[in-house]
């Protein structure tokens, strides 16, 4: 039977700051801009995944969406309603860019899809938006 794509989206928020602490404040105001402030700034992020694999012929499922559901909340759970920057330790001392956070949830989706994990069903892709007019897409 020929593969199925599938995709799935998760909201949550979070809050950051764009900051390099080597940095004096002229430059991290510079390179970061509105980024860059005192406390941190929030956001409502989606995240979407796209999975591939066969149809079961008698369920008529790549994968049961109570398990995707679940794979995606477990994923985004540690930034969740968090300030990132304070209290997520893989992204303390970092600048916790779109493209980081992309990485981050890609790092943790991943080995739900490790061959045999959940069949034959494959992690192909993940699309963070920060913005309905900025995202960012990782193929795995």
């Amino acid at each position: 039977m020929a593969s199925t794509r599938l995709a799935r989206r998760r909201g949550f928020q979070c809050l950051h700051k764009y900051v390099v602490p080597e940095w004096t404040d002229s430059a991290n105001s510079s390179a970061f801009g509105a980024c860059f402030t005192p406390h941190g700034h929030g956001h409502n992020y989606e995240l979407e995944i796209y999975l591939e694999g066969p149809m079961d012929p008698v369920s008529g499922m790549v994968m049961n969406l109570a398990d995707v559901d679940a794979i995606l909340k477990a994923a985004v759970e540690p930034l969740d309603g968090k300030h990132v920057n304070l209290e997520v330790p893989e992204l303390t001392g970092t600048v916790p860019t779109t493209e980081r956070l992309a990485h981050y949830l890609a790092g943790r989706l991943a080995p739900e899809f490790t061959p045999g994990k959940n069949g034959e069903v494959r992690l192909l892709k993940i699309r963070l938006y920060e913005y309905e007019d900025l995202w960012v897409d990782l193929w795995i």
